[in-house]
């Protein structure tokens, strides 16, 4: 399975491959740097960087490897594997600091900062034996529920479940990648999945008669996704990682809109994916592609460290400041360097009180 292969590389340590157009990144005389990040389609900007060669442009030879998750990117990043990696703060870049892993966001390039709790990308999926729908989702109880540990996945069932007064205690948790999400409910091995996409518009589209959708996207739990590096790396490389953020904005925008034409890349990148299925997902999550920062953010952030402490996922007594999860000063630095890559944008809210989504 495409995961035990990615772990398998992983461990080895093993020399990252570039997965380039024609060559014409591996062909760049520029800084060498190994880059990781998932298959998913909040990644997408990513892929269109590589394949439109804009870190080139920048300078930057950049190689790139697939994995599965962000904790398998956060520990190739501590483990020197590679020197830049995509990740969630509200997911992955908080577990590793709480972990003793000094891992920092450089770069937002997937979420919404106009709100608190928002999350596009990520539905539950139950079979339709399981007996669970939209209009009668109390019957989560006891159910066997795919979801990814730790991930954004996980922050969204349990705001879900607890919009409807449940909680995770309620359901029984496998730990299941979302490439193998869309298996285990056509053998039964799950009665409920929690993918992300292009994984939730694939099962969707192959599996819509077999099985209902009981939310998808919508205001639960809050999903920050962008660029993690160390902080020893970003002390030391301030200038390369400035390039490569800028090169990552560049995709951000031309996925925003060229979604078609993303998706078409994204295919070089995420495993079977379909090009219908990716452009679905990208259409959907459209307002997720916002390389910006607000108060909104700091609040989501903030909710998703006392939510983490609170399930007793994240080992700290209390949450770390906002500057060492974001690097906020860095990020609208950048941003008011280069107001061509928010142009188009709508204003950010100055208050908590007006981000949308509402809190948990």
């Amino acid at each position: 399975m495409r995961s035990r292969s990615a772990l398998k590389a992983l461990a080895a340590a093993v020399a990252l491959t570039a997965l380039m157009p024609h060559g014409a990144q591996a062909q760049s005389n520029g800084e060498p740097l190994r880059v990781i990040f998932a298959g998913a389609v909040n990644n997408v900007p990513m892929m269109v960087a590589a394949e439109n060669g804009y870190w080139r442009e920048l300078g930057l030879d950049v190689s790139v490897q697939v994995l599965d998750s962000g904790s398998q990117i956060a520990r190739a990043l501590v483990s020197g594997a590679a020197e830049i990696g995509a990740g969630a703060a509200t997911s992955t870049v908080i577990l590793s600091r709480a972990a003793g892993n000094e891992l920092t966001l450089v770069g937002p390039y997937h979420n919404n900062p106009m709100v608190v709790n928002g999350v596009q990308r990520v539905a539950i999926i139950a079979r339709n034996d399981a007996g669970v729908t939209d209009k009668n989702p109390g019957e989560l109880v006891g159910k066997t529920v795919g979801v990814t540990a730790g991930s954004t996945g996980e922050s969204y069932l349990r705001s879900y479940l607890s919009s409807i007064g449940k909680t995770l205690q309620d359901i029984k948790m496998v730990n299941l990648s979302p490439p193998d999400m869309s298996v285990a409910l056509q053998q039964g091995t799950v009665d409920v999945a929690v993918p992300w996409e292009p994984y939730v518009s694939e099962i969707i589209r192959t599996q819509g008669n077999d099985v209902s959708v009981v939310r998808r996207g919508g205001p639960f739990g809050a999903s920050v996704v962008g660029i993690m590096v160390t902080d020893d790396y970003l002390q030391k490389h301030r200038d390369i990682v400035e390039k490569y953020v800028l090169g990552a904005w560049k995709g951000v925008k031309f996925t925003r809109e060229h979604p078609t034409e993303a998706a078409e890349l994204a295919q070089r990148y995420i495993q079977g994916v379909d090009q219908q299925d990716a452009t679905s997902a990208i259409e959907f999550m459209k307002s997720e592609f916002d390389p910006r920062i607000s108060v909104c953010t700091e609040a989501a952030i903030l909710q998703e460290q006392k939510a983490q402490i609170a399930a007793g996922n994240m080992k700290a007594s209390e949450p770390f400041p906002y500057d060492q999860i974001v690097q906020k000063t860095f990020i609208n630095d950048l941003l008011q360097k280069h107001p061509d890559l928010t142009s188009g944008l709508a204003p950010l809210p100055q208050s908590v009180e007006q981000c949308g989504g509402g809190t948990n």
